[in-house]
């Protein structure tokens, strides 16, 4: 499954998949960098509600971490997905991607941009193996 090109205008989910350190206070500067230039490139960033909650709720709520996911993959206007970080856990949210039938259909019913690093590699090889090209 290959998502469609980004244009002006298009909306960016922003999740946290690994490290919730995307809500703590002492990174919101990295958080506004980030968001400046998306802007600058005509993107509309879209923070996921969970992204920014914290390390220490993200560590112990990785459903979280993938419901933001599945309402990236699910909403209409959304047509790329970015992680915001990498960390050291992305891997306890593969349970909640692979035993989920509605996760499968949103990635194969609404293929996206999917883009991450580090450890987002495990979601990447989750997501390919769905059928999805990731970057």
């Amino acid at each position: 499954m290959k998502p469609q090109h980004l244009k002006a205008g298009d909306k960016v989910a922003i999740v946290s998949l690994s490290s919730g350190i995307l809500g703590e206070d002492f990174i919101k500067h990295e958080l506004d960098l980030g968001i400046k230039r998306l802007k600058e490139l005509e993107l509309e960033p879209v923070i996921m509600p969970n992204a920014t909650k914290g390390i220490k709720f993200l560590a112990t709520h990785p459903e979280a971490r993938v419901q933001d996911l599945l309402n990236a993959f699910l909403n209409p206007s959304i047509k790329a997905i970015i992680c915001a970080i990498g960390g050291e856990d992305a891997y306890k949210t593969i349970p909640y991607i692979l035993d989920n039938k509605d996760f499968l259909n949103a990635v194969k019913n609404n293929p996206k941009i999917f883009m991450g690093f580090s450890d987002t590699t495990i979601n990447h090889l989750t997501l390919n193996k769905i059928g999805l090209n990731t970057f």
